[in-house]
């Protein structure tokens, strides 16, 4: 696996600053399993048994296949999703949608990270009226510390930084 900073609580040791002076916190492969861990503990401390997980490309997807193996779910689907070009917001757009029939299932849609909010409210909304899911909760590894018009159901990191993943570190 790639080596990345290793850290259990994400501090000062993995915090840095990127080129346009923004605190960025850098995730390592492990930690990141750690968290997959967490969060499969919260979703089912609360009951929550999906019939389907589906994750938004790119950056939920190694969270999917993670929280997949942890809850035991062998449905799985994806959505692509994009917002960023260079870490510059842009405008939402869905850019392949799963065959996949939800109705009346319980649905855990799953991303790397919500910031504003916007994608998981949007596909959730797709979920609920286009495909008739019974019922979506939402799961991230991690929360940007900021106003958000989206809460996810179940999180596991709150943080002010830009987080950079593992699938992102420019070597791995």
């Amino acid at each position: 696996m790639p080596k990345g900073i290793v850290s259990s609580n994400l501090t000062s040791s993995a915090v840095s600053k990127n080129r346009n002076m923004q605190k960025t916190t850098r995730v390592s492969w492990r930690r990141v399993q750690e968290l997959a861990k967490l969060l499969a503990r919260k979703v089912r401390a609360r009951k929550f048994r999906p019939d389907c997980i589906v994750g938004v490309t790119v950056g939920g997807l190694v969270p999917l296949a993670l929280l997949a193996g942890e809850l035991g779910t062998k449905d799985v689907a994806t959505i692509s999703v994009r917002s960023y070009g260079r870490r510059r917001k842009g405008k939402l757009r869905v850019t392949a949608l799963p065959k996949v029939d939800l109705r009346g299932k319980k649905v855990l849609l799953v991303d790397e990270i919500v910031d504003g909010g916007h994608t998981l409210r949007h596909v959730s909304h797709i979920l609920k009226r286009d495909y008739g899911a019974a019922e979506v909760r939402a799961a991230t590894l991690v929360l940007k510390k900021k106003d958000r018009v989206f809460t996810p159901d179940f999180y596991v990191l709150e943080v002010g930084a830009w987080v950079v993943f593992p699938w992102e570190f420019p070597h791995g």
